[in-house]
């Protein structure tokens, strides 16, 4: 007596992976957003905090940026014995100067541009910042070293107003004998999301 072979379906189920597909693609993109969205919140923190993307400036000209038009109007240089100087400086730095123009958008707040912070940086990326202990008392035109608002030499305080310039200024504390042409000046908004994580680049 010979026995029957018995016939097994190997073929795979497919039925359960075509009535889950749905499901599955669903599951699939959840994860990826939990994972991409905290990714990407942190890393516009990080922009915010860190500006790192360059605008550059129009030499001599405006430029539109975070919500304002924008213009470098001059760099002076001074060392130790300029009369200029109000107070002392050591003799192997220089003051750097600049001074701005800016003219805000309407629809832009005083409080944010009050908000802009200064910076030089040279070719190997030296970094230094408005003011400091270091920086001597400077004669003058009394100019606002925020880039919205602030007092004139009457200590009045000025706003900047839409359609109409508001000047200001940074100094800088930088090693004696710096060329211009190395440096690049920048307005910087940190910690804030108007200049997504952009901030302006001048030559000087």
């Amino acid at each position: 007596m010979n026995a029957t072979p018995t016939t097994t379906n190997a073929a795979p189920a497919t039925g359960w992976w075509r009535g889950n597909a749905g499901w599955l693609l669903g599951t699939a993109v959840l994860g990826a957003l939990a994972l991409w969205l905290p990714y990407r919140d942190a890393l516009r923190q990080y922009r915010e905090r860190n500006p790192s993307v360059a605008v550059t400036a129009a030499k001599g000209d405006w430029t539109a940026f975070a919500g304002a038009h924008w213009k470098l109007i001059s760099a002076e240089s001074m060392i130790a014995g300029d009369p200029r100087l109000r107070g002392p400086l050591r003799k192997d730095a220089e003051v750097l100067l600049l001074r701005y123009e800016v003219i805000p958008d309407p629809d832009t707040k005083i409080s944010d541009l009050d908000l802009c912070r200064g910076a030089i940086v040279d070719a190997q990326g030296r970094r230094w910042d408005t003011g400091g202990a270091a920086l001597p008392r400077l004669s003058g035109p009394r100019l606002p070293e925020t880039c919205g608002s602030g007092y004139d030499d009457a200590f009045k305080r000025v706003i900047a107003v839409p359609a109409r310039p508001f000047a200001f200024q940074h100094a800088f504390v930088l090693p004696r004998g710096q060329r211009p042409d190395a440096l690049r000046a920048r307005i910087e908004f940190k910690n804030t999301k108007r200049a997504d994580g952009r901030y302006l680049d001048f030559s000087l």
